[in-house]
């Protein structure tokens, strides 16, 4: 049989002669919750109906020792041996398996008539980083849970093991707050949608929130499949939805409405003892949904103007004995850092939170390059590389006028693949790199099929920095083409390699910055912001 390609590479791959055709009742051993695991990950596409078995198993999950997410997988006429070091390298291996299966097993059902064949083969395998991300805008345009829970899917596929969940923004929010109702039945809808300003709108009201219940199921699924969701609340900026809601905490948001379009807004929190009551009840209730031990707060591009014109933020800064109004978001970032702290989370903040000084124990998310991320690693930061240029998503996949409208900056596959998140980093500083993240934001993107578009193939490639570390694209290219076969078997609607589906496609004129400030980007501006 043809040896399959795989995304991403395993450490080590030795391929046998011969195959090992799966019945379609699999003999399984090993402990109660991995043989659990199993028949879960392995269900649909393969038609495999997993059966307990002491003895005689085809397939035998053990515990070995070895680094965290390692495994061992051996497949031979005799069966399939998986020793994993924990229960995300069993996850990791049983994601190999399915690559290892003809392609269509990565379908929603199984082919009829087909031969479930593994070819003979040893991997052994671990990942580069730790922490292997992605992150979901569900702010911009509310996506419908049943995606979620797809998402979900496609990351545990490659091997993916932190699903950043951003649940709000000026424009929308997203998380029930059962103390705070106008949240949502305010926050959570706009009266329509503006893509570029000083355009008109779409006419037509976008809004949506999900359940604390419905995050709760959510969250002990992807845990099933070795993914922690690890929920961002944005504050003390982007928090118009927010404000919208209940203006009292606010620098003088009566009247605010949840904005149309894009954009940053000048208004914030005001950090009185009674806003800061109101975060806090959030967050209580936030970490009753999710278990992460890591938790989002935000914290990028937000405004001073309204503190420097506020009597009332003038009487905070003496009352807490700051140098002026730009001490208030770090005052309010240690606030919230030493509550979570409290509880036994970890505080994540984008590279904003150590713009004015450090702020210990925090996770620093660099997304401004890799410049702040290395300042801050060299400042005993843990830091995740979430560089823009090429990690966000929501930019264009090519120069090709014929791309969907996105935001600027072209950032291809190739880019992905080719960028090394570790470059300049001091070798002492290595152990506090705890991975990289690639980011979507929705505010172009309106649909599921228009999330998945813009995020594969340069999700897989992602994944295959992560796990295995940046690579050559014209060796991933092979690897990458075979794998979208796969996609394509589990109806992922992704961008092909050789360029934008001809019913995605933009049209003449489209490619204007999406902020409406003129042209795109020149290829030297594009340098500087991948040189950060």
């Amino acid at each position: 049989m043809t040896r399959p390609l795989l995304v991403p590479q395993p450490r080590s791959v030795e391929f046998g002669e011969g195959a090992l055709v799966l019945p379609a009742r699999l003999t399984v051993s090993g402990p109660g919750d991995w043989v659990e695991t199993a028949a879960d990950l392995l269900a649909g596409g393969t038609g495999l109906w997993l059966v307990p078995a002491e003895e005689g198993a085809l397939l035998r999950l053990s515990e070995a020792e070895g680094v965290p997410s390692s495994y061992t997988l051996v497949c031979g006429s005799d069966g399939i041996t998986v020793d994993a070091a924990d229960r995300d390298g069993l996850v990791a291996a049983l994601g190999t398996l399915r690559q290892l299966m003809p392609d269509w097993a990565h379908g929603l059902a199984p082919l009829p008539g087909g031969e479930l064949a593994v070819p003979h083969v040893r991997i052994v395998d671990d990942p580069k980083f730790g922490w292997r991300g992605m992150h979901l805008d569900v702010a911009r345009h509310f996506m419908p849970l049943p995606f979620l829970y797809r998402f979900v899917d496609l990351l545990a596929m490659h091997k993916l093991n932190r699903f950043h969940l951003h649940l709000n923004e000026d424009q929308g929010w997203r998380f029930e707050v059962r103390k705070y109702p106008r949240l949502t039945t305010v926050g959570a809808t706009r009266a329509e949608t503006v893509f570029v300003p000083g355009s008109p709108g779409d006419g037509t009201p976008h809004g949506g929130f999900y359940t604390q219940d419905q995050l709760r199921a959510l969250n002990a699924y992807a845990k099933r499949r070795g993914v922690t969701i690890v929920p961002e609340i944005d504050v003390p900026g982007h928090t118009r939805a927010l404000l919208a809601a209940y203006p009292e905490f606010g620098e003088g948001a009566e009247g605010a409405e949840v904005p149309t379009g894009p954009g940053v807004f000048e208004e914030v929190l005001h950090l009185s003892d009674e806003t800061m009551a109101m975060v806090e009840d959030v967050f209580t209730e936030l970490l009753d949904v999710f278990d992460s031990p890591w938790i989002h707060i935000g914290g990028d591009e937000c405004p001073t103007a309204q503190w420097e014109r506020s009597d009332d933020a003038a009487r905070l800064v003496r009352e807490r004995g700051l140098a002026g109004v730009e001490g208030l978001q770090p005052w309010f970032t240690e606030h919230l850092r030493d509550w979570l702290a409290q509880r036994g989370r970890t505080t994540v903040g984008w590279d904003e939170i150590v713009d004015h000084g450090d702020m210990p124990e925090a996770v620093v998310m660099s997304w401004h390059g890799r410049e702040p991320g290395r300042r801050a690693l060299a400042a005993g930061h843990q830091v995740v590389m979430a560089s823009n240029v090429p990690y966000y998503f929501d930019y264009y996949q090519s120069d090709s006028p014929d791309e969907p409208f996105a935001q600027p900056a072209p950032s291809s596959w190739q880019d992905v693949a080719s960028f090394d998140p570790v470059a300049g980093v001091a070798d002492e500083h290595l152990p506090n790199l705890l991975g990289i993240q690639g980011q979507v934001w929705t505010e172009f993107m309106t649909t599921p099929a228009e999330v998945e578009y813009m995020a594969f193939p340069r999700t897989c490639v992602l994944a295959e920095v992560a796990w295995s570390g940046p690579v050559e694209p014209s060796e991933l290219e092979p690897r990458l083409r075979a794998h979208l076969r796969r996609l394509e078997a589990a109806g992922v609607n992704h961008r092909p390699l050789e360029g934008p589906h001809p019913w995605q496609r933009g049209g003449e004129g489209r490619r204007r910055r999406p902020d409406g400030h003129g042209p795109a980007l020149t290829a030297a501006q594009i340098a500087d912001l991948a040189n950060y």
